[in-house]
């Protein structure tokens, strides 16, 4: 039986139980051209330390780390069932320290200040309970000179997928940059992309996402 728009959108925003396993394969496939485009917006160089909000299954890992030498690489998630996954299917790199998975509340990051070189997330920003928190906590255990990455797509598209009406906030760039009005992060590149996704009536559309980058000033 297909999963109504609701139950579709709670898997979206916390994959969980077997249905959580396949959407997790499938946002991983679906959101690869997101995936690839943000990383390199965010340009990692060698030895960063790289914080992911939203890891999924960590199926992707494998490539994140093979985009510069001496990166490690630490995920924060919300779903158990992710955070199992992704654990699962990367004890090599766990072992070898070059990968810290962990869970959290969504609100509070779990880390010392100053700890990253780099920040992204991907498609997560729907979801977050209380932005304006959660981009000061960003914030605070982003290093100076660091940079972060937010990819989301564009409120438009969004509109016409039914499932965004339950429980998605939508953004405008604009509603992002005032998210960071007040802290030290400033606004260093803003990239407008498009591919090709499926619309609500079950045919092909463009979508069009975006891409902020802001640097901590101090």
């Amino acid at each position: 039986m297909e999963p109504t728009l609701e139950q579709t959108a709670a898997q979206l925003r916390c994959p969980h139980g077997e249905t959580g396993r396949a959407f997790g394969q499938v946002m991983n496939l679906r959101n690869l051209p997101l995936i690839v485009n943000a990383f390199s917006a965010l340009g990692l160089n060698d030895g960063d330390r790289v914080l992911e909000l939203g890891y999924g299954n960590g199926g992707l890992l494998g490539y994140v780390l093979s985009l510069a030498a001496r990166l490690h690489y630490t995920g924060v998630e919300t779903s158990a069932l992710m955070h199992e996954e992704a654990l699962a299917f990367n004890q090599a790199f766990i072992s070898a320290g070059l990968t810290d998975y962990r869970l959290y509340d969504g609100l509070k990051l779990p880390f010392a200040d100053l700890t990253f070189d780099k920040i992204i997330s991907i498609n997560t920003l729907y979801f977050w309970e209380r932005p304006a928190e959660l981009m000061w906590e960003i914030c605070r255990v982003l290093k100076t000179g660091g940079r972060l990455c937010l990819s989301f797509c564009e409120k438009n598209f969004m509109q016409t997928l039914p499932f965004c009406a339950y429980g998605f906030t939508l953004y405008e760039p604009y509603d992002v940059a005032e998210l960071a009005h007040g802290l030290p992060l400033r606004l260093c590149g803003q990239n407008v992309r498009q591919d090709k996704a499926v619309d609500k009536s079950g045919n092909l559309t463009d979508r069009i996402y975006i891409e902020m980058l802001f640097e901590k000033t101090a």
